[in-house]
């Protein structure tokens, strides 16, 4: 967390002075932050990979690709919207939507199995 804010008040002196740089520099910080969390989140993400092979689910990584790209899609909107550019924020949370969609196609498709199945 101490990064954060450190970014924060390089980020804000930046802004004032160059805010080309300070989009840059932003940018840099989100892929720093990514990387520190998809290295801490990594056991967790082992944990649950674990438990949903004993439980026979076997989606899970339908569901761990959407929440990723919920975060990164999340992240280049803040971004865009930082630099000003609002229609191109609106582009990426569409994009981001139907990449969440996509990735889910496999759970979607054993719920229609399994609602064929109950209703046959």
């Amino acid at each position: 967390m101490a990064f954060s804010v450190c970014l924060l008040v390089l980020l804000s002196i930046l802004k004032q002075y160059n805010p080309g740089a300070a989009i840059l520099t932003a940018l840099g910080g989100c892929i720093v932050l990514i990387w520190y969390i998809l290295r801490t989140a990594q056991p967790i993400v082992e944990l649950v990979k674990n438990l949903s092979r004993l439980s026979g689910f076997e989606h899970l990584d339908s569901v761990l690709k959407a929440i990723a790209i919920a975060m990164l899609t999340q992240s280049a909107q803040d971004l865009s919207q930082q630099a000003g550019q609002t229609a191109l924020a609106g582009r990426i949370e569409l994009a981001g939507k139907v990449a969440v969609l996509v990735a889910a196609l496999p759970l979607f498709s054993v719920l229609t199995e399994t609602l064929v199945s109950l209703l046959g």
